[in-house]
């Protein structure tokens, strides 16, 4: 008897322990169900928040002022304290706006550092993506396959659920654990450890108790540690939700401690205490000594003399360099983005690298009104060419929809002219080989231009943009062209007119494109359609699918002329990862973009998380998005071509391979590279 009493004790034990290991599926359910059921969505949803940030630097050295936003904690100081009164709101459309009211720091000249911390201030747990576009979340249906669930029972009422990467630790997982209500399978709080964009992060949010509060924090307490080349920086910060205090909606201040200590709605730490104690017995050493107040003098810092001169050189001059300088008040701003930042070079095989900046400022006219440019410049070292796009727009309202009228004028690209070695062939008595004119460059152009145009779109779905096109395009080799009694340079000056349209809401922007050159002495007399059609379409798991198809052709052109398309050309200012890489041919020939009178093209591009180098051991926790390219084009006079291509992103660096191929013949490979080091920051 006590033989079987003892097997079956045995048996019980195991099947207990068994199933503590297996995750318990209705409570999953539960849990993954919980916001569409329970819950009517957060749209319009508004929030006091006072949040609250602990700045303690335990180790730098001279390449934390290389740092984007670290500038102001790179000496002096290793202890700061940032407080902040928001109004939260969440709009339609899922994004949040954050309205600060109240700010005051001890950072010097209240500014601000580690900026991307405030993404981590709202974590959305139900949504896909806890953090803005990143981290997939353990508590979406969607993410369920990327994460290995245990459950285990607290009592009647409430249930633990701890969760942990299946496959392989990446940055766009967390691990953690949660208590739930069983009944319902609402997340009472959660504990979340990952990594990401530099910083290792440790929160815990303890959610709302009612309603669709219950989809957002009521508390949530960060721990972030920040490593780089020997620097070590943490950073405690704490948002408390529905705070009593409600502002008017026109308050902004800075720098106001009284105004502060009014809405903070709990007492601060002794440690923060203490820094708050250093900054006012700081300022009172340096204040006259007729103002000094005798009871903030104990254990006040020596007084030293002001360095006036350092002050101009380095926190002037120098910040300059290395961060986003803006200036700005409620009728408009002035912005220019760092001189020197590692995320604006790029390099590929064929253009070599480059570097680029930008310069934008917007002022408000009225309420409906504002004059704004938005200013890139470039340089390729290859080329030894200055790139620059200078654009002047007036925005305005029409029918209640955006509208606005352009004035750019850029020498964004150098363009190609075939038949010009056509004519050569035919003036000069000794024609030489194709590659000798190109060599001396005879059939390259520096490209100027200007566009004057006006968008206005007649409803959700249609709008129409008309203006007019100027290009004056000047030989690369004048010389070269005068020995041989050929024009230098060449105009065009063209009405253009395009329609955009999107049929159904989430279908392809669909785009026609007409330009008509006038015709005149020294001018090119063309005519030019294009069709274009692309679609990004957003899927779930942070996959999105890039699909582009379009066409262009001339029905009328000059014998002397530039094929220049609209929408299939050589782009030396793209923008980034989204703009360059999904929509242009990597490895193309620059003369191809100009060489046939009608170009067939079709791109397509598949990004998602965790597809590949996320699964090679130790490099692949790091990689954040990867991508399949595959483009094809049609030109005349020449066999298919295609390109196959596969990139990755992460916290460093982005990096594409590709090989293009003439039908299915390989050509070649080449790569392309892009620096992505503290882009959020």
């Amino acid at each position: 008897m006590k033989k079987l009493l003892f097997l079956i004790s045995f048996m019980l034990v195991t099947v207990s322990r068994a199933a503590a290991q297996h995750p318990d599926s209705l409570l999953l359910r539960q849990l993954f169900t919980y916001a569409k059921n329970y819950t009517e969505g957060i749209e319009g949803f508004q929030s006091n928040v006072y949040i609250k940030h602990l700045y303690q630097t335990h180790q730098r050295n001279f390449t934390l002022w290389c740092v984007p936003s670290m500038y102001a904690i790179a000496r002096g100081q290793r202890a700061f304290v940032s407080e902040q009164y928001s109004r939260l709101t969440f709009k339609e459309d899922g994004k949040l706006d954050n309205r600060r009211q109240v700010y005051y720091t001890t950072i010097p000249h209240n500014r601000r550092t580690m900026p991307t911390l405030l993404e981590f201030i709202t974590p959305r747990i139900y949504d896909e993506t806890i953090y803005g576009d990143h981290i997939l979340s353990p508590f979406n249906h969607y993410n369920r396959v990327f994460y290995r669930y245990t459950t285990d029972s607290i009592d009647g009422k409430l249930d633990s659920i701890s969760f942990r990467p299946r496959y392989v630790n990446n940055t766009q997982l967390v691990k953690g654990k949660a208590i739930v209500e069983r009944s319902t399978g609402r997340v009472i709080e959660a504990e979340m450890n990952g990594e990401f964009d530099m910083m290792h992060f440790q929160t815990k949010t303890v959610q709302g108790s009612w309603g669709s509060r219950t989809l957002l924090p009521k508390f949530c307490r960060t721990n972030v540690y920040f490593k780089f080349l020997g620097n070590h920086i943490s950073s405690v910060f704490e948002g408390s939700y529905d705070c009593p205090v409600t502002l008017p909606d026109s308050v902004n201040v800075r720098g106001n401690r009284q105004l502060i200590d009014s809405v903070r709605p709990y007492d601060l730490s002794p440690e923060e205490a203490a820094i708050y104690h250093y900054r006012d017995s700081l300022r009172a050493s340096r204040a006259p000594a007729d103002t000094v107040d005798t009871d903030t003098m104990m254990q006040q810092p020596v007084k030293r003399k002001h360095n006036y001169l350092r002050d101009i050189a380095w926190e002037k001059l120098g910040e300059s360099l290395i961060r986003s300088l803006k200036a700005s008040n409620e009728d408009g701003y002035v912005r220019l983005s760092p001189i020197i930042n590692p995320q604006y070079f790029s390099y590929s095989r064929r253009k070599g690298f480059s570097y680029r900046f930008k310069l934008g400022a917007r002022y408000n006219l009225s309420n409906d009104v504002s004059l704004g440019m938005n200013t890139r410049f470039g340089y390729n070292f290859k080329q030894r060419k200055f790139y620059f796009n200078l654009p002047l727009r007036l925005d305005y309202s029409y029918r209640d929809r955006d509208a606005y009228a352009e004035v750019a004028w850029g020498s964004g690209n150098r363009i190609y002219n075939n038949t010009v070695i056509e004519e050569l062939k035919r003036h000069d008595h000794n024609p030489l080989d194709d590659k000798v004119y190109q060599e001396q460059k005879l059939d390259q152009f520096d490209d100027w231009n200007m566009r004057i145009v006006n968008y206005l779109p007649l409803n959700n779905r249609l709008a129409i943009e008309g203006g007019i096109v100027f290009h004056q395009r000047k030989a690369v080799n004048k010389s070269g062209m005068r020995e041989l009694a050929m024009p230098t340079e060449y105009r065009s000056l063209a009405p253009m007119l395009s329609v955009k349209t999107r049929p159904w809401r989430k279908g392809p922007l669909l785009t026609f494109d007409y330009e008509r050159g006038l015709s005149g002495k020294n001018y090119l007399d063309y005519e030019r359609w294009e069709i274009d059609a692309s679609l990004k379409h957003r899927m779930h798991r942070l996959q999105t699918l890039n699909l582009r198809v379009g066409t262009g052709f001339y029905t009328r052109r000059d014998k002397n002329f530039f094929m220049d398309y609209s929408n299939f050309r050589d782009e030396n200012l793209p923008e980034g990862w989204d703009d360059d890489w999904s929509g242009n041919f990597q490895l193309l020939g620059a003369h191809v973009y100009n060489m046939s009178k009608y170009y067939l093209r079709g791109n397509i591009s598949f990004e998602s998380p965790l597809m590949a180098v996320s699964f090679v051991p130790f490099a692949g926790r790091y990689v954040e998005r990867e991508r399949i390219y595959l483009s094809t084009l049609s030109v005349a006079h020449t066999r298919l071509y295609s390109e196959l291509g596969y990139g990755f992103t992460c916290r460093y660096f982005s990096m594409g391979f590709f090989a293009n191929f003439l039908n299915t013949q390989f050509q070649e490979s080449g790569a392309k590279f892009t620096f992505e080091l503290f882009r959020r920051w």
